[in-house]
């Protein structure tokens, strides 16, 4: 299969901390590709088989569950940081344009760099920071609440920060995870096989109450909960329901992505639009933005951030340490996070 732009293909971890496309006309067995943000609110698909090393194509969401490849853009970033910065999280965010993902903690962040070596700020009161892995194969990051994940370029997980319920110490062995994601004080990864798997913190049934199946293609970690997106784009939850995260997910499978915020969930659908549900109580649900236009969907603790097609962003919901009010203007964002009460972006 060879990539063409306007080629349309559909997504699937491949198990390497990248993914496998596929035409949506005509499946077939897929090559492997590792995306990165373009620019433009999609992704530049570097290839490891056909597109051949280097090559770049980048996608965007078709409106129908796949993707459409546009003009080239560029591979790096700087980071943004605004919001709480009472860990030193936003001042210490590291300089650059070198970098290709970003995830927020509780009071600390971590970076992918284009080198796959990762880098931590903020918090380090579980040592998030200073026991950030050394080397340079790594492929994804994810910011639990005083812990950290990373997939590594053979598809094993490493784990470190507070490990009081075994948040690091039962992290799953394998080499055949495709995605994580942390929770609170638990995390979760999705398998090639796509399959769940929950280790930590199990109050409230986030590790016990794991769906079972091997149709599953996207996750995120809430406070005490979580949620998984199907492959045939519905929605699952489970875990704490205080606020309705579980019982209020919406029905339907024209869904997209989702992500789980401290006590409440969004979920964006083919056509662009953002669906939001949970606790209210600053207007994390009742004040989602509307239209047709986002490629990216973020939740922080008490509120959320999108990313819209022109490269803008947009937050909603509580905004004490300003983490709504200074969301950084420009239409040159390629990726969002939201932590505790701080937020990051990538920008070119």
């Amino acid at each position: 299969m060879t990539i063409n732009v306007g080629d349309k293909v559909l997504l699937f971890p491949d198990g390497r901390g990248g993914y496998t496309a596929y035409e949506i006309s005509a499946p077939a067995v897929g090559e492997k590709c590792i995306l990165l943000p373009d620019g433009k609110g999609g992704y530049i698909a570097v290839g490891t088989g056909v597109p051949s090393v280097g090559d770049k194509v980048p996608v965007v969401p078709d409106g129908r569950g796949g993707y459409v490849t546009w003009k080239a853009g560029p591979v790096a970033f700087q980071i943004i940081s605004w919001g709480d910065d009472s860990k030193r999280q936003v001042r210490n965010t590291p300089e650059g344009n070198d970098f290709t993902a970003i995830s927020g903690g509780y009071y600390h962040s971590l970076a992918l760099k284009t080198d796959g070596s990762i880098v931590s700020w903020g918090d380090n009161g579980d040592n998030q920071v200073s026991d950030t892995p050394a080397g340079n194969d790594f492929a994804a990051i994810s910011g639990g609440g005083f812990h950290s994940l990373a997939l590594k370029t053979d598809g094993s997980i490493v784990s470190w920060g507070l490990d009081s319920y075994g948040q690091v110490t039962d992290t799953p062995e394998g080499n055949d995870f495709a995605a994580i994601s942390g929770g609170l004080w638990h995390s979760l990864a999705l398998k090639i096989d796509g399959s769940i798997v929950s280790w930590g913190y199990n109050g409230y049934n986030q590790v016990s109450d794991t769906p079972a199946g091997n149709d599953f293609a996207a996750i995120s970690g809430g406070y005490w909960y979580s949620l998984a997106l199907k492959t045939d784009g519905s929605i699952v939850s489970w875990g704490n329901n205080d606020r309705g995260q579980v019982t209020n997910t919406p029905a339907g499978n024209d869904f997209t992505a989702v992500a789980a915020g401290g006590w409440h969930s969004l979920a964006l659908k083919t056509d662009g639009t953002i669906v939001s549900w949970g606790l209210d109580s600053y207007g994390q649900v009742t004040d989602t933005p509307t239209g047709n236009d986002f490629a990216a969907i973020s939740g922080g603790y008490w509120c959320s951030l999108a990313l819209k097609i022109d490269g803008s962003i947009v937050s909603w919901g509580r905004d004490w340490y300003n983490q709504v009010s200074d969301t950084p203007a420009g239409n040159d964002f390629t990726a969002i996070s939201g932590g505790y009460w701080h937020s990051l972006a990538l920008k070119r």
